[in-house]
């Protein structure tokens, strides 16, 4: 995934607004989001290779996404699947805070990322390139393939298309546009990449508040165009 766009705590109701972009290999075998079969109160996509996930939620309220990190591969490559940062967390009980200090001890064994973890309560941050946890307050944040609220033109302006949604409410339909930009010749531009081969995959919005939550997930094609659209609801909305 290549873009998350988030905001914390905007109303007194709403703990977590998202709005992200999967970019991926096409071929990479991949499920659409649904309640996994083996944990019926884990919602994601799922990473049919490897097994993980790279955006998800729970019906309690925990949330956590992650992405890869633009760099070289180190040598030689770390045993474990970035993946399971994300669904280890959402399987489990323990606090993001918590979570966050055990990843930092393992940090070694995966290749660069970044990774949001939520318990419903706190959001917190941490990359393994500058390895410090950051509890996030409220406001607007922005993340790619470097370190948060990084200084690519896609973060900046998405992020405050963003805050400016706010005042609407964060209408679904305004954050899928948000992420269908295609971007200009300007390097690091695009939100939504276009490839044969790679490109984005998905886009998905997420909901997290008193009343339940809302997440619905577009998978797109390698032409771009939208293949399937995955809805899911809990409680009011």
């Amino acid at each position: 995934m290549c873009l998350i766009l988030f905001s914390v705590d905007p109303d007194t109701e709403t703990h977590l607004v998202v709005a992200a972009n999967r970019d991926e290999q096409h071929a990479r075998p991949t499920a659409s989001a649904d309640y996994w079969s083996d944990n019926p109160k884990l919602l994601a996509g799922r990473d049919l290779q490897a097994g993980g996930t790279w955006l998800g939620v729970t019906t309690s309220g925990r949330f956590a996404a992650v992405t890869n990190f633009a760099e070289s591969p180190p040598e030689p490559i770390p045993p474990r699947s970035r993946g399971d940062l994300t669904s280890n967390f959402l399987r489990g009980s323990m606090s993001s805070e918590d979570y966050l200090t055990e990843t930092h001890s393992q940090a070694d064994e995966y290749r660069g990322f970044n990774l949001i973890v939520s318990d419903g309560t706190k959001v917190c941050y941490y990359s393994n390139r500058d390895k410090q946890i950051k509890h996030l307050t409220k406001g607007h944040y922005g993340l790619s393939n470097q370190l948060l609220d990084c200084d690519w033109p896609k973060v900046n302006s998405a992020r405050s298309e963003l805050k400016a949604s706010q005042e609407r409410n964060y209408p679904v339909k305004d954050l899928f546009q948000l992420l269908g930009d295609k971007g200009t010749d300007q390097a690091h531009s695009a939100r939504f990449i276009l490839g044969l081969t790679y490109g984005t995959c998905a886009s998905t919005v997420v909901k997290l508040h008193s009343r339940g939550l809302h997440f619905e997930e577009r998978c797109y094609s390698a032409s771009g165009t939208q293949a399937s659209t995955n809805v899911f609801t809990l409680g009011q909305n």
